[in-house]
């Protein structure tokens, strides 16, 4: 996930900065975590806490964490 200003439509590929993963970020309203849909504390936790995409294990755990309190 990032800002709208980080968004070039480019993929690159990440490491992810929770688990060491590997993955493709798109940068775009395409890529695959545009579709699933983050709660407002998980978007601003990881933007306050990371310069760069989680992968999707990571992304996925952070919304069952935060659909579970």
């Amino acid at each position: 996930m990032t800002t709208g200003e980080e968004h070039t439509g480019t993929p690159r590929t990440v490491i992810c900065p929770m688990c060491g993963e590997q993955f493709t970020c798109g940068l775009s309203a395409t890529c695959w975590c545009a579709g699933k849909a983050v709660p407002e504390e998980v978007r601003r936790q990881l933007a306050a806490r990371y310069e760069t995409c989680v992968c999707s294990a990571c992304l996925d755990r952070l919304i069952d964490d935060a659909q579970k309190r």
